[in-house]
């Protein structure tokens, strides 16, 4: 584990690290653990692989914690002042799963870039410069995905998160009219009318799974009308998602069953998109509309999308648009069971649920980290790190950096959000999120509906996804409260 902080004097020598590279001042208390790294790492860690990332490189040598690595010897370690032990980040581990937010605080004070040896993993938990790393697509890559677990090496080739310029243009111009804000706007009633059925059966039965009952049912809904797919593909769906879904908290990598499920949705994608595109060539179906796989089909017909990419767009579409917006569902939930007097004020006061809304994007955001790939030496508040290095925003820190936000910890739907203080839930650049007006327009629409009915309030224990970069709940138990009840 190395620890790097930022350094206010630019005149400080600064001491490298033979095995990641990275600068640290002279005079840091942790400078002293370079040399026991260098020792550790030529007995432990095998030398990286170099990504080349038009190629789609592969990740194998990027994540090698899957390793047995031999204890190191007491003698090799240095003297640390205690106060630095308390720093450590692993983003698969079981505390960033329980309760990131206290952890974002440390490395945001203590080391704003920070690097996890045992993950080959850069981590980056201020806002100005997690911005900043967002939007430079020229010596960030994303061409190895926006993961750290092998995700998206389980999708095959269109993955629009695992591209950089100038595949990328094509992919994302191709479905650009997907998620024009008239063409999801246009999904309001479907989904407000679904909303209304999935809630009155919950309110009826008096208990049940809010995540099971409400949220994932109506995310799927959204995606079905927004990709194209069957409406009875929606329990298919389901199963899917929950199957590739599943992680192991602790472990990297993506468990086999997860990954045999990708491949299985992409495979059932694009038997599907064939049978659409039969339709549309026979006139059977318009092919002008602005579900995905209409667009897709355009786009490939006029030469702008090469033909293996168009399963891979269209399922990363559906998966994407499935997780967000279900985990942004618990977490309503949850934030109204944590402040219960915003659900009578809201009912009085709907004009304050889009600021509510937007507040709980930034104060627990259901996605919590990106990464990047370095195409080359890169320096960071102060700190190089170098090429071909594996480097992990913190979407959910940067919402929650005192510098930028005032007393950011604090629930406020006052809050003053502006272009400077830009929320980085949905990311920034051109790899910004396009499926957050489908995020925003489910939260709405779910929000807007329960404040209507009666309080739900959270009862038994819940179980947060496994996935550490989604923060919502696979299980949420709840039970319907009269009004006025505790």
């Amino acid at each position: 584990m190395t620890i790097t902080r930022q350094s206010s004097e630019a005149s400080v020598p600064l001491l490298t690290c033979p095995v990641t590279g990275a600068e640290l001042p002279a005079d840091s208390p942790l400078a002293a653990t370079f040399a026991a790294a260098a020792r550790t790492a030529e007995q432990t860690i095998a030398p990286a692989a170099t990504p080349d990332a038009g190629n789609g490189a592969s990740r194998e040598a990027q994540d090698p914690a899957g390793q047995n690595f031999p204890d190191v010897g007491t003698s090799d370690v240095p003297t640390m002042r205690t106060g630095d032990l308390g720093v450590y980040y692993d983003p698969l581990s079981f505390s960033a799963y329980e309760n990131p937010y206290e952890l974002y605080k440390v490395l945001r004070e203590m080391a704003p870039v920070y690097y996890n040896e045992r993950r080959r993993l850069w981590v980056i938990s201020r806002y100005n410069d997690v911005r900043e790393i967002l939007k430079n697509h020229q010596q960030f890559s994303s061409a190895l995905g926006n993961d750290m677990d092998g995700t998206h090496d389980s999708y095959g080739a269109g993955n629009i998160v695992a591209s950089d310029q100038p595949e990328h243009t094509s992919l994302r111009t191709a479905v650009r009219r997907v998620f024009a804000a008239r063409e999801i706007l246009e999904k309001e009633d479907g989904l407000r009318a679904f909303a209304r059925e999935l809630l009155a059966k919950l309110y009826a039965s008096g208990e049940g799974d809010f995540a099971e009952d409400v949220a994932l049912p109506l995310a799927i809904a959204g995606a079905i009308m927004l990709v194209g797919l069957p409406k009875e593909d929606g329990p298919w769906i389901h199963d899917h998602l929950l199957q590739s879904m599943e992680r192991v908290v602790g472990q990297y990598g993506i468990p086999e069953a997860a990954a045999a499920s990708n491949i299985e949705a992409e495979e059932h994608i694009a038997q599907w998109m064939e049978e659409r595109y039969e339709r549309f060539r026979s006139g059977e179906e318009d092919a002008s509309s602005s579900e995905a796989i209409a667009q897709i089909y355009q786009a490939v017909g006029k030469g702008k999308v090469e033909s293996q990419y168009q399963a891979g767009l269209a399922h990363l579409i559906e998966s994407a648009a499935v997780d967000a917006p279900s985990a942004l569902a618990t977490n309503i939930i949850t934030h109204l069971d944590k402040f219960p007097a915003f659900h009578a004020y809201l009912e009085s006061n709907p004009d304050r649920i889009t600021d509510f809304l937007e507040e709980l994007l930034r104060y627990d955001a259901p996605a919590q980290n990106l990464c990047r790939q370095t195409t080359e030496e890169v320096s960071v508040a102060n700190v190089r790190i170098p090429k071909d290095s594996r480097v992990m925003v913190l979407l959910a820190s940067a919402n929650r950096d005192e510098d930028i936000f005032n007393h950011a910890d604090f629930f406020d739907i006052d809050r003053e959000i502006t272009p400077k203080n830009k929320i980085m839930t949905f990311g920034e650049g051109i790899h910004a999120c396009m499926g957050s007006p489908l995020a925003r327009l489910v939260g709405r629409v779910l929000l807007e509906e329960l404040v209507q009915g009666p309080p739900i309030r959270v009862v038994g224990v819940p179980e947060r996804w496994a996935k550490q970069m989604v923060r919502g709940f696979s299980k949420l138990p709840v039970k319907i409260m009269p009004v006025n009840q505790p």
